[in-house]
């Protein structure tokens, strides 16, 4: 009779250790699925994947940026397209950059960001790439 009652326990246990992960994946899920959804079909699919893989800070040395550009996400979540990307960086300039590990690539980011601001697409990388290639 004690067989049933470690089984149940046992199911238990896994459950609980795995819910709250669960719900960190639901939660990226929908946050992502809110900031895609000016787009359809594969795009869509492809955009929702980025923006997944974006928002997995678990697995970084460094997670604070990127729980920093989580946050910035979470609040600009209503906007789409260029408006949402003004307002994320606004809210990630706003970043204290003597509270990161590194606060000196902290601010090597900002000024990229700001002196890339007004750029868009291809122009947008070649210009962050033109700024970190003096680094």
């Amino acid at each position: 009779m004690k067989f049933p009652w470690k089984f149940i326990g046992g199911a238990l246990l896994a459950t609980s250790l795995c819910l709250p992960a669960a719900a960190q994946t639901t939660e990226a899920r929908e946050l992502a699925q809110t900031i895609c959804k000016d787009q359809t079909g594969t795009a869509f699919t492809n955009c929702v994947r980025q923006q997944e893989r974006s928002f997995n800070c678990s697995s970084l040395a460094n997670p604070q940026p990127c729980e920093a550009r989580k946050q910035a996400s979470r609040e600009c979540a209503g906007l789409v397209g260029w408006a949402f990307r003004q307002c994320t960086e606004q809210k990630l300039d706003q970043q204290d950059c003597s509270r990161t590990s590194d606060p000196q690539r902290c601010q090597l980011n900002k000024q990229a960001a700001a002196a890339c601001r007004d750029k868009a697409g291809a122009e947008h990388m070649n210009c962050l790439r033109e700024q970190f290639s003096g680094q």
